[in-house]
């Protein structure tokens, strides 16, 4: 992808290097790029931890403004109980990490995740005021007799606040890595509508295992990042390169969302 340039908007380091079965962090800086893209393909949802809501009250961290839009591909149908499950995980987890706890999931999600969720939120921190549409498509998949491991990849654009006015611009390709147990009750199947978070717990029986929202590249292979950058299919013509505004603009309607009472 010819022209393709990066600008280092701020930069987040985790604090800790923390050892566990389901995750191992490293201490390693991790940069919100705003990336200025030239050419893309078109096609086809504080800090103070709030007391627990009902699912109809749902609501998102102070100062964030963030909807979430899922590709389709052959490979991965977010209407089926598969992409229910990994939609469910990976906006809670957004969420959460903005919130700082998991009560910002949506209903089941502190269950569905793995024990060391809470540090997990507090290294992935970000401390930004925003608006913010993400698309996630998937990367590569692996399924087993009673588990799967997805790689996505997370793109978006974003108007940050500043101290004077709003910036605008697009999110740096970034690989998200989720694996997790399929035994037991699935999620549900068809779950889309016009808002932002589910009413009721969808994740079934499922079990989070391994999830990195900043997923290490491997060894001897194009990077995840290049892998994320190659292929733009379904997404929209991002922001060609940041520019200020007096006022954000405002997130895209989820897709395929979620039915029922949300925000």
């Amino acid at each position: 992808m010819a022209g393709r340039k990066l600008v280092n908007y701020q930069s987040h380091a985790r604090s800790a290097v923390t050892k566990s079965v389901t995750r191992t962090p490293t201490l390693r800086a991790l940069s919100l790029l705003i990336v200025l893209t030239l050419t893309a393909c078109g096609s086809a949802v504080i800090p103070s931890p709030p007391t627990m809501l009902s699912p109809a009250e749902h609501r998102q961290p102070r100062g964030i403004d963030l909807s979430f839009r899922w590709i389709t591909t052959p490979e991965f149908d977010p209407l089926s109980p598969e992409g229910t499950f990994v939609r469910a995980c990976v906006e809670s987890y957004e969420l959460a990490r903005d919130g700082i706890g998991t009560e910002w999931g949506y209903p089941g999600f502190a269950d569905a995740s793995p024990p060391n969720i809470d540090m997990m939120l507090k290294l992935d921190q970000l401390a930004l005021t925003f608006k913010s549409t993400v698309y996630y498509r998937l990367l590569r998949r692996q399924s087993g007799s009673n588990s799967t491991r997805i790689t996505l990849c997370r793109y978006g654009e974003a108007s940050i606040r500043q101290k004077e006015g709003w910036e605008h611009g697009a999110w740096a390709p970034q690989p998200v890595l989720i694996a997790f147990e399929t035994g037991g009750s699935p999620p549900p199947e068809g779950e889309r509508g016009r808002f932002r978070a589910p009413t009721t717990d969808v994740f079934g029986d499922w079990k989070v295992t391994v999830f990195d929202l900043f997923a290490d590249d491997i060894d001897g292979q194009p990077s995840l990042s290049q892998q994320c950058d190659h292929d733009l299919t379904g997404l929209p013509t991002l922001p060609a390169e940041p520019y200020p505004r007096a006022e954000p603009v405002p997130p895209l309607p989820p897709s395929p969302g979620w039915p029922g009472v949300g925000l």
